[in-house]
């Protein structure tokens, strides 16, 4: 049952992303809610994980990670739309990675509150993929990404045991630190950007329905899991 709410739930966030968007409130409070859920995904999950495994071999690949975006853009100053097409790429594939380890979250012996959480984390990142890839890559490149996400997720569920040993590997740690960094840039400069001018989500700090989002955002992020545990 885990799996499938988690498959629902990021399959749902397209979904909602698509009709909010169609307002501009709506709009605002996604555009935050976004922002901060994946913000707090990649800095109070993914790279604590990835720490922990990888010890302080994994905060150098997560400072190259946050260079690599950078680095990228400047050698590609020609073609800067390219450059953000590689950190998306890479971006999508520590998503699959990440994937294989929900899967693992989802097994019954290991508890239920982290279920709940990974099945209430997927909906931001439906949104963040489809708000990501499908204006950039395609309507083709979006819906393979979905279905990837959902075999690893599915394939890491059903395996189980090898799973867990994959997950617990160094080699891995290292592959998520260093993606959570080039996930940092696109959070902080969304994907298309020239660092001195428009920076997506579009929605200013001081509007009221980005601030409702980042509330939003914070209480699935940091609540909504405990609400299990009352």
């Amino acid at each position: 049952m885990n799996l499938i709410l988690s498959i629902a739930a990021l399959l749902l966030g397209p979904v909602i992303y698509a009709l909010g968007r169609r307002n501009h409130v709506a709009r605002q409070i996604l555009d935050g809610f976004i922002f901060i859920t994946i913000a707090g995904i990649i800095c109070v999950n993914i790279i604590p994980e990835a720490l922990t495994t990888g010890g302080t071999v994994a905060i150098a690949f997560l400072a190259f990670g946050i260079a690599f975006p950078i680095v990228i853009e400047r050698g590609f100053h020609g073609a800067l739309h390219e450059a953000h097409i590689l950190v998306l790429i890479v971006a999508a594939l520590g998503l699959i990675v990440h994937a294989l380890i929900d899967g693992i979250a989802l097994l019954p012996t290991q508890g239920g509150d982290l279920a709940h959480a990974v099945i209430l984390h997927r909906l931001p990142i439906g949104m963040a993929i489809w708000w990501s890839l499908r204006p950039n890559l395609g309507l083709p490149v979006a819906i393979a990404a979905f279905a990837t996400i959902s075999i690893a997720t599915a394939a890491s569920y059903i395996l189980g045991g090898p799973m867990v040993e994959l997950a617990e590997a160094r080699s891995i740690a290292y592959l998520q630190a260093f993606v959570s960094g080039s996930l940092i840039h696109v959070v902080a400069f969304g994907v298309t950007h020239d660092h001195g001018g428009h920076i997506e989500p579009v929605a200013r700090s001081q509007d009221w329905g980005y601030r409702l989002g980042i509330l939003l955002g914070l209480f699935l992020v940091f609540t909504a899991p405990q609400l299990n545990s009352l």
